[in-house]
């Protein structure tokens, strides 16, 4: 565990050790000691819209393929497939994380792009996962992209993707697919 720490950012890895933080109740969870939870509802008993999700990367690249391509299979119109590329809006209280101490942006409900974590072009869209996985849609170069490893790692990004992400686009001939160059 403690060489897990060593991975993740340091004020990340110093709430996962208090017991109260926001990151380690999301982790471990707050369940009770069975002879206290009569009645109760265990949280990994819950289904969970934006976890737990199962599928192959082909299957992840295929669906955010859809986006990228305009979406019309899903039935996506192009309103929302705009304000998906659109930049995301600040929360009152800015872009910080407060579970994993960093910047993070989102916009309904997907991450997008930003100074600490860069994929695709400004426009791209998608969703980490557990391990290191990774998918988004990348409408500006038509690109779908879908990341499983067969190994978990315990990083917010896994390097392994990232060169896979890098060679992807160097494939297509865009070295900085963030717009950059």
């Amino acid at each position: 565990m403690m060489l897990v720490l060593f991975t993740m950012p340091f004020r990340f890895g110093l709430a996962t050790m208090h017991a109260g933080s926001n990151v380690r109740r999301a982790l471990v969870g707050s369940e009770l000691p069975e002879t206290e939870a009569k009645g109760r509802i265990y949280a990994r008993n819950l289904e969970v819209p934006a976890g737990g999700g199962v599928g192959t990367a082909r299957a992840l690249a295929c669906a955010y393929g859809e986006f990228a391509s305009g979406g019309r299979k899903l039935g996506v119109r192009e309103e929302t497939l705009r304000e998906l590329m659109a930049p995301p809006v600040p929360p009152a209280c800015g872009f910080r994380d407060e579970c994993f101490k960093l910047e993070s942006r989102f916009s309904l409900g997907f991450t997008k792009p930003g100074p600490q974590h860069r994929f695709g072009h400004a426009g791209s869209f998608g969703a980490p996962g557990t391990g290191g996985s990774f998918g988004f849609a990348d409408p500006p170069n038509q690109l779908g992209f879908g990341y499983v490893p067969n190994r978990m790692i315990m990083r917010l990004i896994d390097p392994r993707g990232e060169a896979l992400r890098q060679a992807t686009y160097a494939s297509i001939g865009l070295t900085d697919p963030y717009g950059e160059n």
